[in-house]
């Protein structure tokens, strides 16, 4: 999940409409976003999603790296702490460098049973992957919000103590709830 003041683009199908390589889409939304509304930006570019938002986490504002899809690049990440993969928690890299895994390099020389055996199938055959540059997350387009809300206006008011415990049956005259009609009658 993209971190409240960043934002995830996948900038493939864009790359034949807009006539340009990834350098220059980049350099077209930085300058935009300078432009129209006082942004300055840094951006990352990688062959996944992994490898862009940690080139993007290592750029000054103003600035772009793009991370080649070759196996030098991938070996650029080896001397990083453990903590700059995504996911890892402060549990999860105390635990590791307990068993002396510092680096994203000590975790891709560790075969990935035996991070298996640290962190469960699942989480250790995920970090292997990553530490090998490997990451199957795509961009999603309309990821789900955080949260979801709705109101609706009531024309009167619901907490009134009258109104409490009233039933709400139809009334044989009308079909309006007798609790509704019994709130909207004169008081006497």
């Amino acid at each position: 999940m993209p971190e409240p003041d960043s934002a995830v683009a996948d900038l493939s199908g864009a790359l034949r409409f807009w006539h340009r390589d990834v350098r220059g889409i980049i350099e077209l939304i930085q300058s935009r976003g300078l432009a129209f509304h006082g942004l300055r930006s840094s951006a990352g570019a990688g062959p996944n999603r992994m490898l862009a938002a940690m080139a993007c986490a290592l750029t000054p504002p103003g600035q772009r790296t793009i991370v080649e899809n070759s196996p030098e690049a991938v070996d650029a990440l080896r001397p990083r702490a453990v903590r700059e993969l995504p996911d890892i928690g402060t549990r999860t890299a105390t635990l590791l460098a307990e068993y002396g895994l510092h680096t994203i390099g000590d975790i891709a020389d560790v075969p990935h049973l035996t991070l298996q055996r640290l962190l469960g199938a699942r989480p250790g055959r995920t970090l292997h992957d990553r530490a090998h540059g490997c990451d199957t997350q795509t961009v999603d387009p309309t990821p789900t919000p955080a949260s979801i809300g709705a109101d609706h206006r009531f024309p009167r008011d619901e907490l009134d103590p009258a109104a409490h415990g009233a039933p709400c049956s139809p009334s044989p005259t009308t079909s309006v709830p007798a609790c509704v009609q019994a709130t909207r009658s004169p008081k006497g």
